[in-house]
């Protein structure tokens, strides 16, 4: 049985629902041994968000989330930090994870290097085939890495920091009470410009890597962890010619991004995720709206929020799988899905000091049709085409929060009466240029 990862035992951040697991088709039970995410406070009530989506096993991901969570809290950061001091302390945790790692792994490194000797003198074929596969016992070990995903709320303000291709998106309402998704990270995947062209300079070919699906043994880019893939690279006749490690582990950090009551949640996901949506629903393109749509639609199906992220993955799953029934398709065994979704204004905050979460109520809705039909023909109307990439739009019918963790909470009233808050005149007046030319939806009278 494997030993219950300390990070357990931080103070959790109570506005914060999560799921992760292996997925098995059928047999998606929550199992806490794939516990790979952490979401905390700190003494100065700041918070610590992460996700770690395993390369080549488990292991070495469960190492890089307990290191991470260590140079991370210990000490936690201060309130009086520089935004420069924050980006550089979180830029130090993941090299120093990094570090760390390939002191984890010294003694395998060694032994590799003993045997790669032994088999270059042995004659004896018994002990050449005891060498080999005890080789790649070795290197399986030393491909395990992870892709990760940090967030870090502190006085009001997000900072993200990502290697890999797990993701940060944040929901936040316009002036028009659309919800934009706009996602913080950039995939280091081969797929990224920015990504090509930087492994350019190491002088590979640009025209192999952009017909490439992977970089040695693993999609992305950047990673922490995969020693296989960075020390020993040479051994990848696809990335042998490169100068130097074509694989690193050094994140790139977005923020401070302002938290106000536009906001409305956080989603830390992994590859594993939305790459089950790409795939079910044939775009990449429309991926973040398409996994928030099915956010929002579980906020308001669950009474209980910490139910959310588990029944959103759910979801996914199972029009996976149906999607592969479909097409006689056979996935990818025990591929790993992580989802944390930090409430900010979308529903009523959860207060710290409370030691047990209560129901969550949410604000009323009128629905005639599926909620994703719905969302796009309110988007129409409201004069969205429905084209919108990565930064996609949603209706967030939804009302901005009275007091969030952010904004300090207003003293109750009892006999208070709330002011209505929605203009209705620009609906109407589409309704009837809908209805004047023949558009409007047979479910609106």
């Amino acid at each position: 049985m494997i030993a219950r990862p300390w990070t357990d035992d931080l103070p959790k951040c109570r506005n914060t629902c999560v799921a992760s697991y292996f997925s098995r088709l059928g047999g998606n039970t929550n199992n806490t041994d794939d516990y790979l995410c952490f979401h905390c406070q700190t003494e100065d009530n700041s918070s610590l968000y992460g996700i770690f989506e395993p390369h080549n096993g488990i292991e070495a991901a469960r190492f890089i989330m307990q290191r991470m969570a260590a140079e991370l809290y210990f000490p936690s950061p201060s309130a009086n930090d520089s935004d420069e001091e924050t980006r550089e302390r979180l830029r130090n945790a993941f090299l120093a994870v990094e570090k760390a790692y390939i002191e984890n792994y010294d003694g395998l490194i060694a032994e590799r290097t003993s045997l790669q000797y032994q088999l270059l003198q042995t004659m004896n074929e018994q002990q050449k085939g005891h060498i080999v596969g005890r080789l790649k016992e070795i290197d399986q070990h030393l491909s395990g890495g992870a892709s990760v995903a940090l967030a870090l709320v502190r006085n009001g303000r997000l900072f993200v920091a990502n290697v890999g291709e797990a993701r940060a998106l944040l929901g936040r309402a316009d002036h028009n009470m659309v919800l934009r998704v706009v996602q913080l990270t950039l995939d280091h995947a081969l797929h990224n410009e920015d990504e090509l062209l930087r492994l350019q300079h190491l002088g590979l070919d640009l025209n192999k890597l952009r017909n490439a699906q992977y970089l040695g043994n693993q999609t992305g880019t950047r990673c922490l962890g995969n020693y296989l893939v960075k020390g020993l690279y040479k051994a990848f006749p696809t990335i042998s010619t490169a100068t130097s490690e074509p694989v690193i582990a050094t994140p790139e950090i977005h923020g401070p991004i302002i938290l106000d009551q536009s906001c409305r949640f956080l989603v830390l996901v992994s590859a594993g995720v939305y790459k089950r949506i790409q795939e079910a629903k044939g775009s990449s393109e429309q991926t973040n709206k398409q996994l928030s749509q099915i956010i929002v639609e579980n906020f308001r199906k669950q009474t209980n929020f910490k139910n959310v992220s588990q029944s959103v993955l759910e979801e996914i799953e199972e029009e996976f799988v149906s999607y592969c029934v479909k097409n006689n398709l056979t996935p990818k065994p025990n591929t790993h899905m992580s989802l944390l979704i930090r409430n900010f204004n979308f529903l009523p905050p959860v207060e710290e000091s409370v030691q047990k979460s209560t129901s969550v109520r949410f604000n009323p809705i009128v629905q005639s049709k599926s909620s994703s039909l719905l969302l796009n023909e309110i988007g129409i109307l409201l004069g969205y085409s429905g084209n919108e990439t990565e930064n996609d739009s949603i209706v967030d019918t939804n009302q901005s929060a009275e007091s969030s963790d952010i904004y300090p909470p207003r003293q109750f009233e009892k006999d208070r009466k709330i002011k209505g808050y929605v203009d209705f005149s620009c609906y109407y007046d589409n309704v009837a240029k809908a209805r004047k030319n023949g558009t409007l939806p047979d479910f609106i009278k």
